[in-house]
């Protein structure tokens, strides 16, 4: 259950489609979320009119209605981190990606911080909520809706590395996600940074059971691909209902990659990072092939979700599927059905989703697979 809060402010509030400002009303009324990124609060938004202009004539005495609810995230402002998370909210546009409303900034009276206030969409929902709501009632999620959120967030992803950018913290908890629609949007951009090629960036990113096996060995010249092995362990929590990798530390972490994909190889980690002088679990820890393996791990998943997390869970980065690979994905042809329809959570009523409505932009990243993608199997 959300706490709740009570705070009603008047500001000048930027409107992010048409950067004009404008004076408004802001109430606060649950706290959704608090860690070390700072807070997050649901509130709902109304413009403010003064009343009168002076010659007693009421112009502008309009009465809105309150606009929402949103997600308001709060972080301290002026930090490369936090300018840079409201740069890429500004400059991104999809509809598997979480918008930015408005945004403000205002001095806290509890400890004189300025804080930057970035106005979001508000889902009521995330997939880790999911996995364990179906998790607890001893199943997981329906294969429509798991085909469908893994093909909203390959979209989002085949979007994003287009410009370059990186979440850098794909994890169940911060896709967020409407049952009733079956709809997905990925949020939390605090740690997302476009990466320039040959360029360094920390290898301490990405929440460590979904940080790719590059970073936990200290690769800091990376690619968009750390997202890519993000979403092959998504794909692989929503069937196993639980974390495919848990290590109790980064070095740790790696060995459980290796009960599952076999020892890493040394071009590996040379490539990764020649000056790695951690264990290299070099014994392998299973009997039979990795397609064995992984089989028996996934022993309950069909076979073509079993093959699309083979060309996603794979050491070497240049070898990840992309996210067109992906999309392309034979797992996703019931999708391109026009029978396909899917059953939200606590409805008898089917609904279809309308899921390649791709862009121009969409499409030219596609390049020569969008034909293939974009014709029906029925």
């Amino acid at each position: 259950m959300q706490p709740t809060i009570s705070d009603e402010y008047i500001l000048e509030v930027v409107e992010n489609s048409t950067s004009a400002s404008n004076k408004m009303i802001v109430k606060e009324y649950n706290k959704i979320g608090e860690g070390a990124f700072g807070t997050v609060v649901e509130a709902v938004l109304k413009y403010h009119y003064n009343q009168g202009n002076g010659t007693g004539d009421n112009v502008n005495a309009i009465h809105e209605d309150w606009i929402g609810p949103f997600a308001i995230k709060r972080v301290p402002a002026q930090t490369e981190y936090k300018s840079r998370e409201l740069e890429i909210l500004r400059a991104v546009n999809h509809p598997n990606i979480i918008a930015l409303k408005y945004f403000f900034e205002r001095k806290s009276s509890r400890d004189g911080v300025i804080y930057q206030n970035l106005v979001m969409e508000c889902l009521p929902s995330n997939l880790q909520n999911e996995i364990k709501f179906y998790r607890q009632s001893k199943y997981t999620i329906p294969y429509p809706h798991m085909k469908a959120y893994t093909f909203q967030l390959a979209r989002a992803m085949l979007y994003l590395h287009g410009f370059g950018i990186s979440h850098r913290d794909i994890k169940p908890s911060n896709i967020l996600v409407d049952p009733s629609k079956v709809q997905l949007k990925i949020c939390d951009f605090g740690s997302a940074k476009k990466l320039e090629p040959n360029q360094p960036s920390v290898s301490y990113i990405c929440s460590r059971y979904y940080r790719a096996p590059e970073l936990i060995i200290g690769c800091q010249v990376y690619t968009t691909k750390i997202d890519i092995w993000g979403l092959g362990c998504v794909i692989a929590e929503m069937f196993l209902g639980k974390p495919v990798f848990q290590g109790k530390s980064p070095e740790l972490q790696l060995k459980e990659i290796s009960k599952l994909l076999g020892p890493p190889t040394n071009s590996f980690f040379f490539k990764s990072n020649p000056h790695y002088r951690g264990s290299m679990f070099q014994t392998k820890l299973f009997s039979g092939t990795v397609k064995e393996r992984f089989e028996q791990i996934f022993s309950n998943s069909p076979p073509d979700a079993i093959d699309l997390l083979l060309k996603i869970l794979v050491y070497e980065p240049d070898s990840r599927a992309s996210p067109a690979d992906v999309l392309n994905h034979p797992f996703f042809h019931e999708l391109k059905r026009k029978s396909f329809h899917v059953y939200p959570r606590g409805s008898n009523n089917s609904i279809s989703l309308n899921l390649f409505n791709f862009s121009n932009y969409e499409l030219e990243l596609l390049g020569p697979l969008k034909d293939e993608l974009l014709n029906s199997d029925d």
